[in-house]
């Protein structure tokens, strides 16, 4: 048992600060950062992964797709419900800008709906270039797989967007 807990102690030690700057990233929180990072070192030890993933870059993939995915579900829960605002065209007479972030709002959920309509992989290694804007090497590096399975994951989904994102 001491030895596990020294294991993740090390392990800890090692993927913190890159794990806690990722989070901070996306939450642009630092407080909510460092919770989320907590979250995913008790997972890991809870849930018995701290035996089973051995390799460094299956590790390191493991830990930063958790951490992409708690910020992301907290980014989801910390959205504010505009829904019980009064519907009135006043607000849209007084600001031409409110206008233009309703709509760019609208753009973002369409997109945001086909980016989650990709194929799980797809997915990751699209948000993973587009959204955190990481090279297609650290992506590889991240996932343990190859530059080119990269660049063709981003071709598939750029082209499955261009065919149902309609242009204006």
């Amino acid at each position: 048992m001491k030895q596990d807990i020294q294991q993740l102690e090390t392990v800890f030690r090692k993927f913190r600060p890159g794990l806690f700057a990722f989070a901070n990233s996306l939450v642009n929180n630092a407080d909510d950062a460092e919770e989320i990072v907590h979250d995913v070192f008790l997972s890991y030890w809870n849930g018995g992964l701290f035996r089973e993933i051995q390799e460094d870059n299956a590790l390191k993939s493991y830990l930063f797709t958790s951490v992409r995915n708690r910020s992301l579900n907290h980014i989801r829960k910390s959205k504010v419900d505009y829904s019980d605002l009064p519907q009135d065209d006043v607000y849209l007479d007084s600001d031409p800008t409110i206008v233009e972030t309703i709509a760019l709002k609208e753009v973002q959920d369409k997109l945001n709906f086909l980016i989650d309509k990709l194929p799980s992989k797809c997915r990751q290694v699209f948000i993973m270039s587009r959204t955190y804007e990481l090279s297609h090497r650290e992506i590889a590096e991240l996932l343990d797989i190859t530059p080119k399975t990269v660049e063709n994951q981003i071709s598939i989904a750029l082209k499955f967007l261009r065919k149902y994102f309609p242009r204006n």
